[in-house]
């Protein structure tokens, strides 16, 4: 029973908050939903109602058939062009720009062999399909052109740059650039060959640019940027459109000193750079940025070489090893060196023929130092051991070798004993789509090598230049004809053919009295400048660049 203390007689009773009722005039709580009374609106309900009465407000009504939706807007006109860009497929886009393509090398052809009489029909169809492989072929990067037997000479020029020990030089239609030890840039007019302005590139105060020693510089080919890698870790963007180049940024990516970039030569403006911090990394100038880095090597990377945005090929200094990198894969390919050779043997010796052979001073290949990408399968290399290798992408070993390239020099010459080795590879270039390439070093001399169309090695031609101290860099170009005015040069011929030629040869060469990356050796007889040359051809290799 509950117990009486908890009860009251009186009754509770619920005091009135909510409001009035109707059973005491308005004195109450108020009905519940949907019993008499209108429903509570919801959220969206309200946005509903504020956003048709601003529509009502500016065009005078709720209807969505009366609303002018055009209202601010021009009407624009498209051409045939433009319309037909709008409605085609990408089908009918190829065809289309495949057509027009087909009409301009036709036109092209009908231009160059107007004065000649020939049946047109026949030969029309015969030089428009030899002009399309040609395309192609420079296209792809693959080698068509065999003109290095067709070579005769070369007429030279010498730019001088001392006290400035030059590093490195890049040459557009316009500008020849020279990247020094001391920090400058030294610009000439590629047309004159003179110079222009005063040096470039070191920081003043507290401003940007380079702080030390500029290794390395590369420049675009339609002349927009100039890309410099100096000891400070930075690689430097110029804009050089103007008659005054412009600082643009200093890109970041490189724990060390930056020693090596390849030429710009993609639209793109994809650059790649490699240092001694044993990565390469990949920039990209539309946005000035570092876009990703790769790792492999074990060891500095003191050359980089690629034809394509998307394919390089790098040296890996004592880890003697070259990889060939596929950018958008990721992918690398290792490829070893480190070879023997013997001073009374051409080659590297093969393995099952290394202890039986007897006589002469074996050379052991301790540093691939430069490399130099021929096509999207094949590259050469140097090194410590003088050697310069073939290699194909196929085969993890060189498939052709050509030892002492550069001959023998003493390297301690005393009156008890003499102590003899190779001269290094210093330096390599190649002509891209033909077989010609050059090698430098510092016996005096710049040679010039021909691969034969097997593709599967190569011979020294009767071409030399020479020019004595080290050969810090090299540059084979093709420019269109008297990209270098005749006059520049001190012995020049212009004859009825080489006006038809459409391009011309030039080689640009930077030479110092020391090594690119450091002074253990110096030569005081050498001048420090730049070797700017044009290489002759005869009738039967004018022929092929017409």
């Amino acid at each position: 029973m509950p117990d009486p203390f908890f009860q009251s007689e009186k009754k509770r009773k619920r005091t009135n908050r909510a409001g009035p009722s109707r059973s005491n005039g308005g004195e109450g709580r108020p009905l519940p939903y949907g019993k008499g009374q209108k429903p509570k609106p919801s959220r969206r309900a309200e946005k509903d109602e504020e956003l048709s009465s601003d529509a009502e407000g500016e065009n005078g009504g709720g209807d969505l058939d009366m609303m002018d939706f055009r209202a601010g807007r021009e009407d624009v006109n498209f051409n045939d062009e433009e319309l037909i860009d709008q409605n085609e497929t990408a089908a009918e886009k190829r065809v289309r720009l495949a057509k027009g393509y087909l009409a301009k090398v036709r036109d092209e052809v009908e231009a160059a062999n107007a004065n000649t009489d020939y049946d047109a029909a026949e030969i029309d169809r015969e030089l428009i399909a030899s002009r399309l492989q040609k395309d192609v072929a420079e296209q792809s990067g693959k080698i068509h052109l065999y003109i290095a037997s067709n070579t005769t000479s070369v007429t030279t020029r010498f730019l001088p740059t001392s006290p400035h020990v030059p590093t490195s030089a890049a040459m557009t239609p316009k500008y020849l650039y020279v990247s020094t030890k001391r920090g400058s840039i030294i610009r000439y007019a590629t047309s004159t060959l003179k110079k222009i302005g005063k040096p470039f590139g070191q920081a003043v105060g507290e401003g940007g640019r380079h702080k030390g020693e500029i290794l390395c510089i590369a420049a675009s080919e339609d002349g927009k940027f100039v890309v410099t890698g100096g000891r400070d870790k930075v690689i430097g963007v110029w804009n050089v459109e103007g008659d005054e180049p412009v600082w643009v940024t200093g890109l970041r990516g490189h724990k060390d000193a930056s020693i090596a970039m390849p030429a710009l030569n993609n639209p793109s403006h994809h650059i790649l750079s490699a240092s001694l911090s044993r990565h390469l990394a990949l920039h990209s100038l539309a946005t000035l940025s570092v876009i990703d880095t790769f790792f492999g090597h074990q060891d500095s990377i003191p050359s980089v070489s690629s034809l394509k945005p998307t394919l390089a090929v790098t040296a890996g200094s004592r880890d003697r090893t070259c990889r060939w990198w596929k950018v958008e894969e990721e992918v690398q390919l290792v490829f070893r060196g480190g070879g023997k050779t013997r001073s009374d043997q051409t080659g590297l010796l093969p393995e099952e023929r290394k202890e039986r052979l007897g006589g002469g001073k074996e050379f052991v290949e301790g540093s691939i130092d430069v490399v130099e990408m021929l096509d999207d399968q094949h590259f050469v290399s140097g090194g410590d051991s003088g050697s310069i290798s073939l290699w194909h992408i196929g085969k993890k070993k060189p498939i052709f070798t050509k030892a002492f390239a550069h001959g023998l020099t003493d390297l301690v010459d005393s009156e008890d004993y003499a102590i003899t080795g190779p001269r290094w590879i210093t330096a390599l270039a190649g002509l891209r789509g033909t077989n010609l390439f050059a090698s430098g070093s510092y016996d005096g001399q710049i040679r010039f090598w021909a691969l034969d169309p097997s593709l599967k090695n190569f011979s020294a031609i009767s071409l030399t230049i020479p020019i004595r101290g080290f050969i810090n860099s090299i540059q084979l170009l093709s420019y269109p004809t008297n990209t270098i005015q005749p006059s520049s040069f001190p012995e020049s011929a212009d004859t009825e053919s080489e006006k038809r030629i459409k391009n011309d040869i030039y080689i640009v060469v930077a030479v110092g009295q020391e090594p690119r990356l450091g002074r253990w050796m110096n030569d005081k007889k050498a001048k420090n400048g730049v070797i700017v040359g044009k290489v002759e051809l005869d009738d039967e290799g004018r022929i092929l660049l017409i």
